[in-house]
Formats: structure tokens, sequence, C-alpha cells
């Protein structure tokens, strides 16, 4: 009876092991280390620059992860972000860049059709006034590839990425009209008819945002 409770414990381990992303405390990406401790904005930066795309990302408890495969190799690695900073940067099986984020077809928990899905802060400034709101991103990583779609309270706003620098806005109902777009420490901002929009693009800045989030 021992012998079998022992076994089924075990079993019980395993399954919460693979069921998080922190299971993966695989070998540290030798050339990525210089990274841990950089702003997730910076870090997006310098792994884009390294020839590293942006895969897809989720949450898992106050931490999150995202996950970059290396064009030239499809060498597949997790990060991991805490409070807005990169923690760890770790090598996975290349698989786990290219598994789709869906459950019987529906997007899952923490994921849209496109990418991550996280709650965030945006906002616009008029005159000399900004105004902030709790918003819900789901998409790419700015630049892309692909779109964003950043969800304000009245209006939805897709961005599709065409370069590290620019791409294109649309407004709900309107046209698409060509802009360009700068991310800096954790926050993409775009301007649209002489107005800067924002919105936070780091999910580990944006958890921290929301909590702290006053109007």
């Amino acid at each position: 009876m021992q012998h079998r409770l022992m076994g089924y414990s075990a079993c019980i381990l395993a399954a919460l092991l693979v069921s998080t992303p922190a299971a993966y405390a695989q070998d540290p990406a030798p050339d990525l280390q210089d990274l841990v401790g950089a702003r997730g904005s910076s870090g997006e930066k310098m792994l884009q620059n390294r020839g590293y795309t942006f895969v897809k990302g989720e949450k898992s408890g106050n931490d999150s992860y995202t996950y970059w495969r290396k064009g030239r190799n499809g060498q597949c690695i997790i990060v991991r972000t805490a409070e807005g900073r990169y923690q760890s940067l770790v090598n996975a099986p290349a698989a786990d860049c290219q598994a789709s984020n869906t459950v019987d077809g529906v997007p899952a928990p923490g994921f849209s059709e496109h990418g991550s899905r996280f709650d965030t802060v945006c906002g616009v400034t008029v005159g000399s006034k900004t105004y902030r709101y709790k918003c819900l991103v789901e998409g790419a990583a700015p630049g892309g590839p692909g779109k964003t779609v950043v969800h304000y309270p009245d209006q939805k706003i897709t961005l599709q990425w065409q370069s590290a620098k620019r791409g294109t806005v649309i407004f709900e109902g309107m046209k698409p009209q060509p802009m360009t777009f700068t991310t800096s420490e954790g926050s993409t901002q775009f301007i649209y008819e002489g107005k800067p929009y924002f919105y936070v693009s780091d999910p580990g800045a944006a958890e921290w945002e929301i909590k702290h989030f006053r109007e």
C-alpha cells in the first residue's frame, strides 16, 4: 500500500512539473546571460538584434514567460520575467516554439489566436494631460511579426507591424493609417492624428502597472 501511494504521489508531482513553464529549468542559454536583469523592453530589443523572434507568451503566478526562436538555427529559448526584468533565459525544446496556443481549436487562457494576451495599462496624451485606462492587449510583441490589438475602454486599435519602427494603425471603423512607434522601458508609444497613444507592452511591467493603477 505504501509503495502504491508513493508511486501515485510521484505521478502527481511529475504532472505538476510538466504543466508549469518553470519546469524547463534547463541549461541557461550561454550567449544570453548578459541579459539577466534587463528591463523587459530593452531585453526584447536586444533579443531581436541577436536574431530571435517572439513566438508567444504566458503567465504563471507572478511571473511571465516568453518564448523566442532564433531564425538561423531554430533554437528555442524561454525568458522568465518578474517585476519588469528578465530573471532567466534558458534553452527549450524546439517544439515549445512551434506549439499552438489553442485547446480544441479555441485560444487557451493567456493567449489570443495571434499570440499573447494580458491585461495592461494604456492611454493617450491630449494637450498637456495624459489619460490612463485599464486595457487588454493581445497579439504579437511590438515590431511583430504579426499584429497587436489593444482594447481601450471605448475603442479597439489594431497595430500591424511592418518593421522595427514602422507599421499601420487601424482604429475600429476607420481606414488604416501609417504610423511610427517606439518601445522604451516596457511601454510602446505611437502617434495618431498628432496625439501620442501608448500601452504597456511588457507583460511583467503590465502586471505591476495594473496592481498600482490610479486614474
